[in-house]
């Protein structure tokens, strides 16, 4: 019987182990030959010694999940030299297994029983699509955690290039390069395994126009691909190379992307090829979150989709999809509306970083810019150009070279001419302002950001206030409502005006503390600097600034963005993301709370206390994706509850948390005293605050 890519040979009385989603494949005239039987399996493996046993991986492996196995089966062998490891995997897998040296035997699907009962122990990696444990790890993790193995040495997969089509198409590639003098090849796989995982070719045509100076594309898709992208290639008159029809198996496809100098996929079975290969690649994602299938690779960059349509946000999670997703069918059209709504230079920007990546051509610093310790600092992501690196002394993110964008420009031209172009930037916002002093006031008051800030106001003695970064000035007319006397500092000369002519208010044009008139150079009784600290190229400079103006018992609040707000805990801090301009030049450093502790203890504050913004609705749908539910009634019977009930219940089941979680939030505080208390039990009071202001932005004002 010729089946799953094998040909078996079926003998009477022959046991075979069969994962059962492979058996439905068997003709239904071989099934009724195959009568279920009962047989005793080794033990599970748990992590016991391996030295001198035989362990029996068994797995119905598509070829991308294949492939994110060798990490794991690699590392197994070298942690236990003697140990004898069998694999049995599908036929369509197993190209990619054959010849590695550590699996001492590759068997067929279904295996042998008699094979199977001499394996000291099993491990089952099948039937995993739709188990949590496999829907929620990365894929290289996932075969870690079955193996027991934290870690491995090098968790990029092994691909080997076969002689035979490396020989067969390197005079195709070596011919495109002198079509093409001095430009690289780029590797366009824009279909995946289902439909609304796959690339609208419109964006690839829009991808070509940008590169053409620095590449030349080809496409590389496998046989029965073909005739769909020369359709698609020919009507949105995309000018790659269609080099589909010379893809005869999946070898092919290894030595095209071996020869090719960087990759740009929806496919993850051509992702996972060009990670072992150490390719500079691109992998666009907008169902999946791309974490589960490339954060253990290097030289991958993804281009992640950012995008809330009427019946989903991505990532919906879909792993395949028969039709177009939900979305699509809403809206009428063929293609995922979260992979259309990604901008084409976003992708372009990654290539670029995925290439610096892979070069290793970025600068690296020799001490942390807040502890000044001396590393080794490991390389978190390298996101628009720039590395971003973690210190492992004191935990804080920042990019290197800190080199800060230009705000005075961007203010002028309303133009970054980086990725901040496709991020959403606050500066317009900022400088709509209301006619009326007042209205300005109850605009801002509203913001919940700046809602648990104004009990503290209300219990701070009055004094002088500094505003550092202070826009138009919103801060500053409320601090005036609550008795302080008001001064501020702007980068934007834009925004010093209309503070100034609008308001009326005192503020001067500075970038810098050294740059302030001498009438504001304190002291101060409060300084506030809500969103500056990650903009500054030197924090402990600026932190030791603001010190030196503060009174002895002056108090500094600041805010940055937080590392562990709820979206961040839920799903892993996100790396490349290019929406929220989390990232450099915009913001060059990221502080995890005891980042910032430390930072305003070695500055000098002599107490300091952090708290976020209220945790509230909005942030936690930031962090959550309600889903559908069909629930089967006692009685019988079945009812389905759409997403946005179930969004209704997760928000009112967690209540609580909207009074009582002062670290989930948007926005991280510091409030950090001088050296005197002024007579407030802070700890107390923020978290008054946090009740009150929660209660309100939630439940209303209760009028």
């Amino acid at each position: 019987m010729d089946f799953n890519d094998y040909h078996l040979v079926l003998r009477e009385g022959e046991k075979l182990l069969f994962a059962d989603d492979v058996f439905a494949l068997v003709p239904p005239e071989y099934q009724k030959l195959l009568a279920p039987v009962k047989a005793e399996l080794p033990p599970f493996y748990r992590g016991e010694d391996l030295r001198g046993k035989t362990l029996l991986v068994v797995a119905q492996a598509a070829i991308g999940d294949a492939l994110c196995m060798t990490p794991a089966l690699r590392e197994v062998k070298r942690r236990f030299p003697d140990l004898r490891l069998w694999v049995s995997v599908s036929g369509r897998a197993r190209p990619v297994l054959e010849g590695l040296p550590y699996i001492d035997e590759l068997l067929p699907m279904p295996v042998p029983y008699a094979k199977v009962k001499k394996a000291d122990y099993l491990v089952k990696c099948i039937e995993m699509v739709g188990k949590p444990q496999f829907d929620q790890l990365n894929l290289v993790e996932y075969f870690l955690w079955k193996l027991y193995l934290p870690r491995a040495e090098d968790e990029t997969p092994d691909v080997r290039v076969d002689e035979e089509p490396l020989a067969e198409l390197r005079p195709v590639f070596e011919e495109i390069r002198r079509l093409a003098p001095g430009k690289k090849v780029l590797l366009f796989h824009y279909l995946a395994s289902s439909v609304h995982r796959t690339l609208p070719p419109k964006l690839l045509a829009e991808i070509e126009k940008l590169t053409a100076e620095e590449y030349v594309p080809v496409i590389c898709s496998l046989p029965q691909e073909d005739l769909t992208v020369e359709v698609s290639l020919d009507v949105y008159g995309v000018r790659a190379a269609n080099l589909s029809s010379l893809m005869k198996d999946v070898r092919y496809l290894v030595a095209a992307v071996s020869l090719a100098d960087a990759v740009i996929t929806a496919d993850t079975a051509t992702l996972h090829i060009a990670a072992g290969l150490k390719k500079p690649t691109v992998l666009v994602s907008g169902p999946i979150n791309p974490e589960f299938t490339s954060r253990t690779y290097p030289t991958v960059v993804p281009a992640r989709a950012h995008y809330r349509g009427e019946t989903c946000m991505a990532p919906c999670g879909q792993h395949a999809t028969g039709q177009p997703c939900s979305e699509a069918l809403k809206k009428g059209q063929y293609y995922s509306p979260c992979l259309e709504s990604l901008p084409p230079e976003v992708i372009v920007q990654a290539l670029r970083d995925a290439w610096s990546l892979a070069q290793g051509d970025y600068q690296k610093p020799s001490r942390c810019p807040v502890c000044e310790g001396p590393g080794p600092f490991s390389l978190f992501e390298h996101l628009n150009g720039f590395p971003i690196y973690e210190c492992p002394a004191c935990g804080l993110q920042f990019a290197w070279p800190m080199r800060s964008e230009d705000y005075e420009r961007i203010y002028s031209q309303r133009k970054a001419g980086n990725l901040l172009d496709f991020g959403e930037t606050p500066y317009e916002s900022y400088l709509k302002v209301e006619k009326d002093p007042e209205n300005e006031i109850a605009r801002w008051e509203k913001v919940p950001r700046l809602k648990v800030l104004q009990p503290l106001f209300r219990e701070i003695p009055p004094g002088k206030h500094l505003d550092v970064g202070c826009g138009t000035g919103f801060l500053l007319l409320m601090t005036q409502k609550f008795g302080f006397e008001a001064y501020g500092m702007e980068a934007s000369e834009e925004a010093v005006k209309i503070a100034r002519e609008h308001f009326g208010l005192r503020v001067a044009q500075a970038l810098t503390f050294e740059e302030l008139p001498p009438e504001f150079r304190g002291p101060y009784r409060l300084i506030t600097a809500l969103e500056v600290l990650e903009h500054v190229e030197d924090p402990r400079a600026f932190l030791s600034g603001i010190y030196e103006l503060l009174e002895k018992d002056g108090i500094l609040i600041l805010s940055c963005p937080p590392f562990y707000k709820f979206e961040n805990l839920s799903y892993g801090y996100r790396k490349y993301k290019w929406w929220g301009n989390d990232y450099p030049p915009n913001h060059l450093t990221r502080w995890k709370p005891w980042t910032l502790y430390y930072a305003l203890r070695r500055t000098g504050f002599s107490e300091i206390h952090l708290f976020t913004e209220p945790f509230i609705p909005g942030t936690l749908l930031e962090g959550a994706r309600p889903i559908t539910l069909n629930l089967e009634l006692p009685h019988g019977g079945k009812v389905t509850i759409p997403t946005a009930v179930s969004a209704r219940i997760l928000i009112e089941s967690l209540r609580s948390l909207y009074l009582n979680a002062p670290t989930l939030g948007n926005f991280q505080y510091a409030l950090a005293v001088k050296e005197k208390n002024p007579g407030l039990d802070f700890r107390e009071l923020i978290l008054r605050a946090i009740r009150f202001a929660g209660a309100e932005i939630v439940w209303g004002p209760g009028d």
